[in-house]
């Protein structure tokens, strides 16, 4: 498992522009949209009672980035199943429910550290260094980031074609960015049932209130989708749900071959 680790870690490296372009659009995205967006909120009157809105966006962007890196790691997946490094690795000496665990947290730890330095700018503009908070926020963030790179090579190694992975990861991360509270606070989007069931379901809408909370449990603890106990309990569910899946498919399912 630490070979399988040290495998996706170090593929970082063939993806540096990526994450310098990723996090010069974030810094663009919540600084200079981040701050028109605060203003059009605060003249439309929607802040009230002391809520900041700059402080929940800011919260939303840096829990979309790291969903979307998480996902884009299905990309590295289909790239190498139509290299045969899926077949090479199935052929290795170990046990199937190892490599699904191996290549879930691998994954999810390089898309945490993707991030670190958009959640270093998070932390710098919110101006809050709670060493309690920082380190939930990151223990969280990991936990997710691992279980949505479970789900995600579950999702691939299902469909094992490049195309259908494609279009099904595309509407993905577009439709669950969305249909969450990254943007919108639960109180507002509750107006409309089906947005508002669709974001209590959502693991993204779990994991951005509870880090809001974290950081400024008076000021959010109102707009959240749920307490925080429960919302932590939803995130740790749901990271063992999907690396569950995650061995089942590779025990049962997966086979050298038949990529489309």
């Amino acid at each position: 498992m630490y070979m399988l680790v040290l495998w996706d870690l170090s593929q970082m490296k063939r993806r540096t522009v990526f994450v310098v372009m990723r996090v010069a659009w974030f810094a663009l995205q919540v600084t200079v949209f981040g701050l028109a967006m605060n203003a059009i909120v605060r003249f439309r009157g929607v802040v009230a009672q002391g809520i900041d809105y700059y402080h929940f966006y800011l919260f939303g962007v840096y829990a979309s980035m790291l969903f979307s890196i998480s996902v884009s790691k299905a990309y590295d997946v289909a790239e190498e199943f139509e290299e045969g490094m899926i077949e090479y690795l199935l052929s290795l000496p170990m046990k199937r429910k190892i490599l699904s665990l191996g290549r879930s947290i691998g994954g999810g730890l390089s898309a945490f550290l993707f991030t670190l330095p958009m959640y270093a700018v998070v932390v710098l503009l919110l101006g809050v260094y709670d060493p309690v908070a920082v380190l939930l926020s990151l223990l969280s963030a990991l936990v997710f980031a691992v279980g949505v790179t479970g789900f995600v090579i579950s999702v691939v190694l299902s469909l094992k074609s490049s195309d259908y992975t494609d279009i099904f990861f595309g509407v993905l991360d577009a439709l669950i960015i969305r249909l969450s509270t990254v943007f919108y606070p639960a109180v507002v989007v509750a107006k409309i049932a089906p947005y508002y069931y669709a974001a209590l379901v959502n693991p993204v809408s779990h994991f951005v209130d509870l880090l809001r909370t974290f950081f400024f449990f008076e000021e959010f603890k109102h707009l959240s989708v749920s307490s925080p106990y429960l919302m932590a309990s939803y995130i740790l569910g749901f990271a063992a749900g999907v690396s569950s899946a995650a061995i089942y498919i590779v025990e049962k399912r997966v086979e050298g071959g038949g990529w489309k």
